[in-house]
């Protein structure tokens, strides 16, 4: 599991990085290339999973948690799958991020991947330590409801603008959307993991 979490977390970096060095330069080519690096160590950890998924089969192992495990695996899993396809479609659709929206889409992408990091240590510490997972749970909520606020207040600069084609617009909101929908995906495992966490405690 700790090898899924790495290859889930640098996926998210890569990511996280892309998009922000994007919004400052606008380096397309660079783009291009944190996409491939973010599809390959998205199927990187599509392989970790499976090699997962496999050995509980095989050996038996954990048999009262492998339900709970294999559903936590498959949640978790749309998270990277989500990013890595966030950042190939800015790639390929050719969208430019205007200067007046990039702090704001720089800082969504900041508290997507700060949302993640802390669903990943909640994922770390889960059988270990109820309690420590609940708080890191509770950091995942709060981080994913402060990218709905900002991914609200990005929507309503987009269509503030009298200066942006509508299409343009459209565009941008789609892709404001898309980058907080992976703060979304965590939260629902996070929902996954309070599941359990009750569930061990009835």
């Amino acid at each position: 599991m700790e090898t899924y979490r790495g290859e889930v977390r640098d996926c998210l970096e890569v990511f996280r990085n892309a998009v922000c060095a994007y919004a400052d330069t606008g380096d397309r080519e660079a783009l291009g290339r944190e996409a491939a690096r973010a599809h390959q160590l998205e199927s990187q950890a599509d392989n970790v999973r499976r090699e997962i998924e496999s050995m509980m089969y095989a050996k038996a192992v954990f048999p009262e948690s492998r339900g709970d495990i294999l559903g936590l695996l498959e949640s978790a899993d749309r998270v990277p799958n989500r990013a890595e396809s966030v950042l190939r479609n800015l790639y390929l659709e050719q969208i430019v991020i205007p200067a007046d929206l990039a702090p704001d889409i720089k800082a969504l992408t900041h508290l997507v991947f700060d949302c993640v990091e802390a669903l990943l240590n909640s994922v770390k510490v889960l059988f270990s330590n109820y309690q420590q997972a609940s708080e890191y749970n509770g950091q995942v909520d709060r981080l994913e409801s402060e990218a709905d606020h900002l991914e609200a207040k990005l929507i309503e600069q987009i269509f503030a603008s009298d200066s942006r084609p509508a299409s343009e617009k459209i565009l941008l909101r789609q892709k404001v959307v898309a980058v907080s929908s992976i703060a979304d995906r965590a939260e629902d495992t996070g929902d996954r993991i309070r599941i359990i966490i009750v569930k061990r405690h009835v």
